[in-house]
């Protein structure tokens, strides 16, 4: 789909204040001045807001949040929608007031998973600045970062639904290991960043798996590196590159809600218009190596998925 990007993210957490101190201290956001029209909304850009805090017991993604470039897209997007029979709420005035936008749509993946369509993203004339990360993040045409999600057995039916109703296209797939776990996923975009959301054919606690924020400058990842490690911050994957032509360097480790966050930079950009898709079998070309916690936690979640079928 044409001029769309990733907007948005609110988390539902069961400790928002302590969620936003990490989100400030540790990511390097910075407490939006208004919108959002959630516990607490964040800044990374001059977008009024990209990361919404959501007060609840979930601990997880709520709402993924995409941001279409005019009112035309907006209007394919729900026709095409209510073509295939998804259920689609235009927002009301209030929805209007709380994400400050000029018009938008709520619908569900075929997980559940709630997504929001908007237009006018609000901007803000003050300049972003975070001590922690001087360098700033890259957004802007790219959109917000990305977001994974764990889609176990439903991999080929989720995917079908964001490629063919959202309109994103496939960049690649993986098929490969991480410690014990077998990974198979698709990796899709909507403009030149690599990939806005993947999907991963593994079974989770959590629907997300991880978040990812684009540092501009290689030296504020290590940085951040640096901070989790001093602050006891579980480290999930160490730092480590994906294989071109995503190309970043970063390191994964856990959120105060127990799914993780990516901060990496250099990512390469794909022209979508020329772009082969590959499969990979490999996630990374150096480093990313697995914590025993991660390979732990995903072989708990394998074996309850295992059991689970077997009661089934």
């Amino acid at each position: 789909m044409d001029g769309m990007s990733l907007g948005y993210l609110v988390f539902e957490v069961s400790r928002p204040d302590a969620w936003r101190d990490f989100a400030v201290g540790m990511l390097g956001c910075r407490d939006a001045e208004a919108g959002g029209g959630e516990a607490h909304a964040l800044r990374v850009d001059d977008a009024a807001y990209r990361l919404l805090l959501r007060s609840g017991p979930a601990d997880d993604l709520a709402v993924l949040g995409w941001e279409c470039i005019g009112l035309t897209e907006l209007r394919d997007l729900e026709a095409r929608l209510r073509a295939a029979g998804v259920a689609v709420a235009p927002f009301d005035d209030a929805d209007l007031a709380a994400r400050a936008v000029r018009a938008g749509l709520r619908f569900r993946d075929p997980a559940g998973l709630v997504n929001e369509a908007v237009v006018g993203l609000p901007r803000t004339a003050t300049v972003f600045a975070s001590e922690v990360m001087p360098g700033g993040f890259c957004t802007g045409e790219f959109g917000l970062g990305h977001a994974v999600l764990a889609v176990g057995r439903r991999l080929p039916e989720i995917e079908a639904f964001y490629t063919g109703m959202l309109g994103l296209n496939l960049t690649e797939r993986i098929d490969t290991r991480i410690g014990p776990i077998k990974v198979n996923g698709a990796f899709l975009h909507c403009n030149r960043r690599h990939h806005s959301l993947a999907l991963i054919a593994v079974p989770g606690r959590k629907r997300l798996l991880h978040f990812m924020l684009q540092a501009n400058q290689l030296r504020d990842v290590c940085r951040a590196y640096d901070r989790c490690r001093t602050a006891g911050i579980p480290i999930s994957l160490d730092l480590g590159q994906h294989p071109d032509p995503d190309g970043t360097v970063s390191f994964y480790a856990s959120t105060p809600s127990g799914f993780d966050f990516e901060i990496g930079a250099g990512s390469g950009a794909i022209d979508p218009d020329s772009h082969v898709t590959e499969i990979k079998t490999r996630t990374s070309d150096w480093g990313h190596k697995p914590s025993l916690r991660m390979q732990l936690r995903g072989a708990m979640d394998l074996l309850a998925d295992k059991l689970g079928r077997r009661a089934a």
